[in-house]
């Protein structure tokens, strides 16, 4: 991944249309590394500015501190903020930017020797999650999902392996993965659902204590920058896709628009509906499932996408997916590429783009949720399955398969 990712980013474009090689490195990366060099030569009021790509507590720009400072020492850093592309600094945070991105794939192949996947099967689920990982860090330039998701997985798993004592642990997890990226706060509900609602309010300032710590630089070199970045989410319309909500996005300028409140309104009712289900069911299985579910209410009433923002629903399914079986992942798998293909394009007319991207979202839902019964039909034989024990019938001894792990 790392090989490939640096490659793609030298001889991408040459590769594509032609021509001599162009450095194409994604500029919401280079963004974020010029908040995070801001961070590290103390000038805080040049961490959030107008119109950038940081719209979330600055965790990944502290994460990414060392890189910059080791560019530093190399002579390879350029000025706060400074338009460009300097190639010998991309050889130094492109490989450290798709290390952090990768924490992501650890944390998948952990659950998936949770649940005994076989070798076989982690490495499958690496391979599909190297992928994903590799566009949303190569080509989108936001390696704090894949993080943010990898602390949600963690969080939930320590809560599977250890029951309710590991409550608190699981809540300082879950507030450094909304530090990374707010969308985390989502499985904040489903993971922690097991808790009495006493036991669950105990913790909620460790949620918030990550996410405080890491904004109290910005806040004290530009309060009312940082408040407003984080508050109404501004985003510039040339750089995203539309969706039919886009209109419902309140104005900030010319260009730039916010989040809009149908975000708050996903987000209350996602928790709800997790809260719900996970009281009464909270197998990791269920947790992880009702954590896709609500990113995907998100979704559906985002006013802006971009691929990216699929990310965990896709990686959250793929895992899900390969527990049912080899059907169900396939159909997930092909669903998570053909979403991939059509998000990596910002689509301004959403006739076709928005409907066909949902509905492979859906796809990928549907491997998850559908009864087993639905799936007979199309099942096959597994070509690794063992034979199962024989019956007699008729003085005849049938041999009966195995079927795959799941089935």
């Amino acid at each position: 991944m790392l090989v490939g990712g640096l490659a793609y980013s030298i001889f991408g474009l040459a590769a594509v249309h032609g021509g001599r090689l162009k450095l194409s490195a994604p500029s919401d990366l280079w963004d974020l590394a010029g908040s995070s060099s801001a961070l590290v030569h103390g000038h805080f009021s040049y961490i959030y500015v107008h119109n950038g790509a940081l719209t979330s507590p600055p965790a990944f720009e502290f994460a990414l501190a060392p890189v910059i400072l080791l560019g530093q020492l190399l002579g390879l850093s350029r000025p706060v903020h400074q338009t460009g592309e300097p190639i010998g600094l991309w050889f130094l945070l492109g490989p450290a930017a798709i290390l952090i991105g990768s924490s992501a794939l650890f944390a998948i192949d952990a659950v998936a020797r949770h649940w005994h996947f076989s070798e076989r099967d982690r490495l499958l689920l690496a391979l599909c999650g190297g992928l994903a990982v590799a566009n949303v860090v190569v080509g989108w330039g936001h390696p704090e999902d894949c993080v943010a998701l990898s602390l949600l997985l963690w969080a939930a798993l320590a809560l599977e392996r250890e029951g309710t004592s590991a409550a608190p642990k699981a809540a300082w997890i879950l507030g450094a993965a909304i530090a990374f990226q707010p969308l985390a706060v989502l499985g904040v509900a489903p993971i922690l659902a097991r808790l009495s609602w006493r036991a669950a309010a105990k913790l909620s300032w460790r949620l918030a204590i990550p996410s405080l710590l890491v904004l109290v630089p910005p806040l004290i070199g530009e309060t009312h920058l940082t408040l407003e970045v984080l508050v109404r989410q501004p985003f510039q319309l040339k750089y995203i896709s539309f969706t039919p909500l886009t209109h419902w996005a309140p104005s900030l300028g010319p260009g730039v628009v916010g989040g809009g409140p149908t975000r708050l309104v996903a987000t209350v009712v996602g928790a709800a509906i997790c809260v719900v289900v996970c009281r009464r069911r909270h197998d990791l299985a269920t947790v992880l499932a009702m954590t896709a579910v609500a990113i995907f209410l998100r979704l559906l009433l985002e006013t802006e996408l971009n691929w990216y923002y699929f990310w965990p629903v896709a990686a959250l399914c793929l895992l899900l997916a390969r527990r049912g079986s080899w059907t169900r992942f396939g159909i997930c798998a092909a669903s998570s590429v053909f979403s991939m293909v059509l998000g990596n394009h910002r689509v301004h007319d959403i006739d076709l783009w928005w409907p066909a991207l949902m509905a492979t979202t859906v796809v990928m839902l549907l491997t998850v949720f559908l009864p087993s019964q639905r799936w007979h039909l199309m099942r096959r034989p597994s070509p690794w399955a063992a034979p199962g024990p024989a019956i007699e019938c008729g003085g005849m001894k049938l041999p009966m398969g195995s079927g795959s792990p799941g089935e």
